[in-house]
């Protein structure tokens, strides 16, 4: 069954509710990261940051 490396629930509504938790085990086949910044973020405020090359606050 693998190791739980680990687990996350994502709320997309500033915290008032939360989606399922997501384990993500030691066994599943992962795809190489395509950055170094971890976690690897995808908000718009990241994002926004990521395309114009500057840090979020």
């Amino acid at each position: 069954m693998g190791r739980t490396m680990m687990t996350l629930r994502v709320s997309r509504d500033s915290g008032k509710t939360y989606g399922p938790t997501r384990v993500v085990r030691s066994t599943e086949p992962l795809m190489p990261l395509e950055t170094s910044a971890w976690p690897p973020c995808e908000c718009a405020r990241c994002v926004s940051a990521q395309v114009t090359g500057r840090r979020p606050r």
